[in-house]
Formats: structure tokens, sequence, C-alpha cells
């Protein structure tokens, strides 16, 4: 499944991609960002995310 695929699926849900997530999916097709630093980034903005929800 491609990348616009992806997304129209996840907005079909309800899901908006936030700008990050973008960029970083945009990198990780050109080539600028590996499977793992993509994954990182995810959880990464997920855990802060979460932390803030909890303040």
């Amino acid at each position: 499944m491609c990348l616009e695929q992806t997304l129209a699926s996840s907005r079909i849900e309800g899901h908006q991609p936030t700008p990050a997530f973008l960029a970083d999916m945009e990198a990780f097709i050109t080539g600028g960002l590996c499977e793992e630093e993509v994954r990182r980034r995810i959880i990464l903005r997920a855990q802060g995310t979460d932390r803030q929800a909890r303040t």
C-alpha cells in the first residue's frame, strides 16, 4: 500500500497526521531516514504527548 492510500485510510478513521509525521514519511521515502529512525521518532512523539496529557 502506498503512503497516500495509508494516509487516506487513516483520515477516514478520524486520525490527522501531524506535520512532523508527514515530514518523517517524506524523509523515509526519499532515503533521508531509515525505518528504525522513523519508528524511534514516532514513539518519542507519542510518549511526549502521553506525558503532556497526564500533567
